[in-house]
């Protein structure tokens, strides 16, 4: 499937350039043999492989190829308002109205399956525990079902977000946590440390907010660096690790909201252990 997919966008692209040159040979059955209608016709049907492409990539999870189409379905929407008779090629008197009534449906449909997409996302099997077990478990069990909690599913290249989360027993009391996770592929060195900030952020404050001892909390970031160059992905590799004892921990506003706690708060409280020169 994502061979004709593959060709039929390239098929696309060169009949927008025939259409360009000469719009009679690649709009043979249209009335109107303009270059902006084989621009629109064509521009169409490639952004139409698009999705599909989306939607068929192997590599990606649900949540993904939901963000993504709904991404093109907003700029559809925008381009749309702006131009009607670009968004519409078919339509015999293309206008806004009829752009809104085309493309918001799918839009607030995504956004249901986005909704959906991200409650739905299993908890880790290894560390999940039942709702009616849950004020009953220990705490080790427990400060292991919160981290895991915080990274559900899988990334948005199809690994498990969890590889490990181990609880020990802390010298003199109290527990050191352990959290290996694969983070997602966005493409881009900041966005990695955004993504990094953002989703350690959540496991450090699912931790430290259980009300147990915990006296030092590792996460560390693994990714495949090298899978764009292959066929298959490549093993994941650490690239970026974060530590937070408790003593620094406890002088933390966990109250305060994710974003504040991930942009601003903790990446000036936890120690930088390692970070992957040239990915981050």
């Amino acid at each position: 499937m994502e061979v004709i997919i593959a060709w039929l966008t390239i098929a696309s692209l060169i009949m927008i350039v025939v259409g360009l040159i000469d719009p009679a040979i690649a709009l043979p059955w249209s009335r109107e043999k303009t270059r902006k209608r084989a621009a629109a016709v064509y521009g169409y049907a490639f952004f139409a492989m698009v999705a599909l492409s989306i939607v068929f990539f192997p590599r990606t999870n649900l949540e993904s190829r939901i963000y993504a189409l709904f991404f093109i379905c907003i700029v559809a929407l925008a381009v749309g308002i702006a131009k009607p008779g670009l968004l519409l090629p078919w339509a015999s008197g293309p206008t806004r109205k009829a752009v809104l009534m085309f493309y918001i449906p799918p839009a607030l449909f995504l956004i249901g399956a986005m909704v959906y997409a991200n409650t739905s996302r299993p908890v880790d099997p290894r560390y999940y525990i039942p709702p009616g077990e849950l004020g009953g478990a220990d705490q080790v069990r427990t400060l292991k079902y919160r981290a895991a909690a915080e990274l559900r599913g899988q990334n948005n290249i199809g690994l498990d977000r969890v590889r490990k989360i181990d609880v020990k027993e802390a010298a003199g009391g109290g527990y050191d946590v352990l959290v290996e996770f694969n983070i997602d592929d966005v493409m881009l060195p900041d966005l990695y440390k955004l993504k990094a900030d953002s989703d350690m952020a959540r496991v450090y404050r699912a931790v430290y907010t259980s009300g147990y001892d915990v006296r030092n909390v590792t996460v560390t970031a693994y990714f495949p660096v090298g899978y764009r160059e292959r066929e298959e992905p490549t093993a994941p590799e650490p690239v970026f690790t974060t530590s937070l004892d408790g003593a620094r921990a406890a002088k933390v506003d966990w109250s305060a909201s994710v974003y504040e706690l991930e942009s601003d708060v903790l990446p000036k409280v936890w120690k930088v252990v390692f970070k992957r020169e040239g990915f981050m």
